[in-house]
């Protein structure tokens, strides 16, 4: 299982590979990625499917809340290696 902070490089690097018009120096892990419209909810999706794939653990999407995937730091601390249960 990767470490939270390899989780936060990938993540950083899959939001600026989505994200038109936003470059590295401008992602921070606070940026607001759905509220400034860097993502989509077309993308989320596909966000949920890259994140099960690096934790090796699936999501349950009954457990989701409103702001979950607010920014990379709320993602990684939400959904990071220490968030899951073995």
């Amino acid at each position: 299982m990767p470490s939270d902070q390899e989780i936060r490089d990938r993540l950083r690097t899959w939001v600026l590979g989505k994200a038109s018009g936003l470059s590295a120096a401008d992602l921070t892990d606070r940026t607001p990625l759905f509220e400034e419209r860097h993502l989509r909810s077309v993308h989320l999706p596909e966000l949920l499917l890259f994140l099960e794939r690096l934790r090796a653990s699936p999501i349950d999407v009954e457990d989701l809340r409103p702001g979950d995937f607010r920014d990379i730091h709320t993602i990684v601390d939400r959904f990071g290696g220490a968030a899951v249960t073995p």
